[in-house]
């Protein structure tokens, strides 16, 4: 079970951070980043990784939406982000329980290496 959880984790963490995808790759990070300063104690990690994957999932929604084609008419731009919406729930959907576990603790672990270094850096 437990290798099962690592393995995911180490998975989530390639399919997200090695891939070479740099936007998603800097919205990845971004989100870290912003829940990595926002955090105060130690004891908010939850609430924090909760932030950086809704972050994460908000900054992915603008990327596809930004990087697909434009749209013959200006009326059409409605209808693509509700097909876009729908999309992601249909994929969010299918995602197993393991997975989202993973991205949880993926971001998790990096939400807390940043921390850490913030919180050297401001007491030396």
């Amino acid at each position: 079970m437990l290798e099962a959880i690592v393995s995911d984790v180490i998975g989530v963490l390639n399919a997200t951070f090695l891939t070479g995808d740099w936007t998603a790759l800097l919205v990845a990070v971004a989100s870290v980043l912003i829940a990595a300063i926002m955090m105060q104690r130690g004891t908010q990690i939850g609430s924090m990784t909760l932030l950086a994957l809704t972050l994460f999932v908000i900054g992915c929604f603008v990327r596809v939406f930004l990087m697909a084609p434009d749209p013959a008419n200006a009326t059409a731009a409605g209808n693509r982000i509700v097909a876009q919406m729908e999309a992601s729930w249909l994929e969010f959907s299918t995602l197993q329980a393991g997975t989202i576990l993973a991205y949880f603790i993926a971001f998790m672990l990096l939400i807390l290496v940043m921390f850490g270094v913030k919180a050297m850096l401001s007491r030396g």
